[in-house]
């Protein structure tokens, strides 16, 4: 059972500002999307944007996922992916993300529990559970009846997007994690983190953010990941986003995601160990590493905890951690998974 204060403090390590929430016309589905304990309880409020174009026929459905604090809807506008939906014609699902103290009625800070063991659980009624649902509702409420899922998420999101991977890998053909952290890391990692008071989970799960999370064998990141599904052999396809100047999510963690995944796919691993250590990409803002068209890892000079966009090219605009850097993320990760 978490306690409220420890798990609160877990959520502020990973806080970001809200923004102001717009009208829009996302649409919200039908359902009930919540769970939780007797003591710490969550909501998920699901909502679509489906263009024109995206309805009534085969086609991609993208997950998208806010970090801590943040509004669903207004990240998804400021960080681009809302006009990219429209413009290219596919189904973009956001998740509202509430948790609060009962029977008080205390909010937390509206962090997705990347770090939950029970998020890694194939159940439909956890958070992985219900955000799968969602993106399967909206298939059948706008009758999209064929085409791939894919997620997206920052920070807590991100780590989200990595379990979401992991847990339903038929579900998701690929997806893309910004300033995330590895699968497992929180019941994995070496280094402690946080304060005393802590239970080791979440004193680890904050030594990850921290980073390094002082795992001995690169192995083991993938041995981790698919401890749940130990027969399979075939994952989805992931691209990974890092600031260097990141001083919420350690870059290192991009580069641990890197190692599990390559491992996960059996392509190897990157032959560099910190940031620091990163070849220059070979043209601005292109991957460090890459394995094929299995994973690929950016790390960006100069980013901090934000999502990319290029106010000059139509995608996004500033916002609280969503940043103009001259690169489009939204739009790079859509060519890394394929859309045409």
């Amino acid at each position: 059972m978490m306690v409220r204060s420890v798990l609160a403090l877990l959520m502020a390590a990973l806080f970001l500002s809200s923004a102001p929430a717009r009208a829009t016309e996302f649409e919200q589905l039908p359902g009930a999307f919540a769970g939780g304990s007797k003591v710490w309880w969550w909501n998920l409020e699901m909502r679509a944007h489906v263009p024109a174009a995206a309805r009534g026929k085969p086609g991609p459905v993208v997950l998208l996922l806010h970090g801590c604090g943040q509004q669903a809807e207004t990240f998804a506008f400021e960080s681009g992916w809302r006009d990219l939906s429209e413009r290219r014609g596919f189904a973009l699902v956001v998740a509202q993300f509430k948790d609060f103290v009962a029977p008080f009625g205390n909010e937390g800070q509206g962090c997705l529990w990347w770090f939950d063991e029970d998020s890694r659980a194939a159940n439909e009624q956890n958070q992985t559970g219900r955000l799968r649902q969602a993106v399967l509702k909206t298939r059948e409420i706008y009758g999209i009846s064929g085409g791939d899922n894919f997620v997206v998420g920052l920070s807590a999101g991100g780590g989200m997007a990595l379990v979401m991977l992991t847990t339903y890998p038929d579900d998701f053909a690929a997806g893309a994690s910004i300033a995330g952290v590895a699968v497992g890391c929180s019941r994995i990692g070496a280094n402690l983190g946080g304060y005393m008071a802590m239970p080791n989970e979440l004193r680890r799960a904050f030594g990850c953010m921290e980073g390094p999370a002082g795992i001995k064998m690169v192995d083991d990141w993938a041995r981790e990941a698919e401890r749940m599904l130990p027969r399979r052999s075939v994952w989805p396809r992931l691209s990974i986003w890092q600031g260097d100047h990141d001083k919420t999510v350690a870059c290192v963690n991009a580069i641990q995601i890197a190692q599990q995944w390559g491992g996960l796919h059996r392509v190897g691993a990157p032959g560099f160990a910190t940031c620091e250590d990163a070849p220059p990409p070979p043209k601005p803002f292109a991957p460090v590493w890459a394995a094929g068209d299995q994973v690929e890892l950016r790390i960006l000079q100069g980013l901090d905890h934000s999502v990319p966009v290029d106010t000059a090219a139509r995608c996004g605009t500033a916002g609280d951690h969503v940043k103009p850097f001259g690169v489009c993320a939204a739009s790079e990760i859509v060519e890394f998974f394929g859309f045409k």
